[in-house]
């Protein structure tokens, strides 16, 4: 997992970035939140290719973490953003209670604000690639 977030940390790229697009998968073409975890994933260096996927069907191919056991480079999944069923919101968990996820702009956020608080599901691990 070290590699996804040294990939994070390393691009200025993912710094007040504050092009969000729906659907979007790319830096060409911009993100939305799974977008930009998928887009991660598949560049960090690891050997994973998990193609673009959703916020759900990121959540589908991890195995569940609990709080206590979450580390720097596992999923952070949230349900009730928006309407929706299943995932609505994906990030990657740096540690220290932050995450990074593609808000408005793609940004370290705090997951232990009330908001983020009310609408967490649960952390993930990404399977061996």
């Amino acid at each position: 997992m070290t590699s996804i977030v040294t990939v994070i940390l390393g691009r200025s790229l993912f710094r007040d970035n504050s092009l969000i697009v729906w659907g979007g998968s790319s830096p060409a073409t911009s993100f939305d939140c799974s977008g930009f975890v998928s887009w991660v994933v598949n560049h960090c260096g690891v050997g994973w290719n998990v193609g673009r996927l959703g916020a759900t069907g990121l959540y589908n191919i991890c195995t569940p973490v609990s709080s206590a056991n979450a580390r720097p480079g596992d999923l952070i999944f949230f349900q009730g953003t928006y309407d929706t069923t299943g995932m609505s919101h994906v990030g990657i968990y740096v540690g220290g209670g932050q995450m990074i996820h593609c808000g408005d702009p793609i940004r370290y956020v705090s997951i232990e604000t009330s908001y983020w608080q009310a609408h967490f599901a649960a952390f993930g691990r990404l399977p061996s690639p």
